[in-house]
């Protein structure tokens, strides 16, 4: 089940837009983190990974004109690691992406749309090593949830997760649900409230939305677990944290 808070909690996959420790089930896992943090010019995409135990030395992803900010990361079966990433430049915002093995990395590329606008993107890879992408998106109008895909060495084209509408639909969130299928969540107005949507995906489209119920749980204190971020992770609001 997908659970979408301040904080989005996907399993052991944690969005902490503000703190520098994060809760998590497991203590024994490697872990990927990705982070962005100004340069003194521009934002720039930064990634490092708890080995053993221990804190990588950071590598910097990116080095160009755009402003880079809200990276996401998962890797494939191989090893292989994929950040994607918001990229601002002269009024237009796209999706940029690069892979590695966590040391060395390809040159980013974009993910090509025909929006203006897009933003806020989520990543996860099935078993199938299927790359899903999914984010909002606009043309100087209301967001959409837009998502593609990667699947033996290209995209898929960019469509739409719902109908649009005319109502805003923002912070998609995409993970595999306990049958292996891909299922985003996500805010959005319906009715004249605010609520969480779910769709899955059901062999070539999106089923149709469903308004999520969510209900707060209470936290065993006793179980709880803390993750201490390096100290090199010096901007907390644009941070996210992948548990193997």
């Amino acid at each position: 089940m997908l659970k979408y808070l301040l904080s989005v909690v996907i399993g052991l996959v944690i969005v902490c837009p503000a703190s520098a420790t994060v809760e998590v089930a497991e203590m024994n896992n490697d872990i990927d983190v990705v982070w962005s943090s100004s340069d003194g010019l521009k934002m720039e995409i930064y990634y490092s990974q708890r080995k053993d135990g221990v804190w990588q030395e950071p590598v910097r992803i990116t080095d160009n004109h755009y402003d880079n900010m809200y990276p996401v990361i998962d890797r494939d079966s191989s090893g292989k690691r994929w950040i994607f990433w918001t990229a601002y430049d002269s009024g237009r915002m796209e999706i940029h992406y690069t892979s590695g093995d966590g040391e060395e990395w390809q040159t980013s590329e974009l993910l090509s749309s025909d929006k203006k606008t897009n933003i806020s993107p989520s990543v996860v890879i099935d078993k199938q090593d299927r790359i899903w992408v999914v984010w909002s998106a606009n043309n100087d109008d209301l967001d959409e949830i837009m998502y593609s895909f990667f699947q033996s060495g290209s995209w898929s084209d960019p469509d739409f997760v719902h109908e649009p509408n005319e109502v805003p639909d923002l912070l998609p969130v995409i993970d595999i649900s306990g049958d292996g299928t891909p299922q985003v969540v996500w805010r959005a107005a319906r009715g004249g409230k605010n609520v969480t949507l779910s769709s899955r995906w059901t062999e070539n489209d999106w089923s149709e939305p469903l308004i999520e119920e969510i209900e707060d749980s209470e936290k065993d204190e006793s179980e709880e677990k803390i993750i201490e971020l390096p100290q090199f992770v010096n901007r907390t609001s644009m941070v996210y944290v992948r548990v193997y």
